[in-house]
């Protein structure tokens, strides 16, 4: 498969959805996600689960529907999907900080590649909320199912975790964001 069928797929999955609180197509997040991994030379797979990973998520999308893109890139879309949080999930009932905390804790025995996709996603949401707190300012935290200090919580917790990729340029950036926001 090829990252254009990936952008096609997650294009489709993902038509009429938005960016948190605003009027920016979804698609701009995963085409952030695709560029940070593409600057890390992630191989292909990598990059596919990268633009795909919010598709069981966040749209109709079931696993089965993934297999055509090869079962490493299912994997990696596992890894950074939240349980309970799927359409496939039969308890949706977890709560916010108890999906945080599990994907905090599968940080801990991540792959590289597990890590260098959920980074990207991370890197993608922080620099969103850093342009739009400079934009709109505090009002901003309105947005989220948690607390400002809930979400650093989480942020600061993901870049602990993230140890396996500190190599990288993604993880630099993410750092200094992190800093920044919070």
């Amino acid at each position: 498969m090829s990252i254009k069928k990936a952008l096609d797929f997650a294009y489709q999955a993902h038509d009429g959805q938005f960016r948190k609180g605003t009027d920016v197509p979804y698609i701009v997040h995963l085409f952030d996600v695709a560029k940070y991994l593409l600057y890390e030379k992630a191989d292909e797979p990598v990059v596919i689960a990268g633009i795909l990973h919010d598709t069981l998520e966040d749209s109709k999308t079931k696993r089965q529907d993934l297999i055509l893109f090869g079962n490493e890139v299912v994997e990696l879309i596992d890894f950074c999907s939240e349980p309970g949080n799927t359409i496939e999930a039969k308890n949706q009932k977890e709560t916010w900080k108890a999906r945080k905390l599990h994907s905090i804790k599968s940080l801990e025995k991540a792959t590289r590649n597990q890590a260098l996709v959920f980074l990207a996603d991370k890197l993608s949401n922080i620099t969103a909320i850093k342009e739009d707190l400079i934009i709109i300012g505090p009002k901003i935290w309105d947005r989220f199912n948690a607390s400002k200090e809930d979400i650093e919580w989480y942020y600061k917790n993901i870049l602990a975790g993230l140890e396996i990729v500190n190599d990288t340029r993604m993880y630099r950036l993410f750092s200094i964001a992190v800093k920044e926001v919070f």
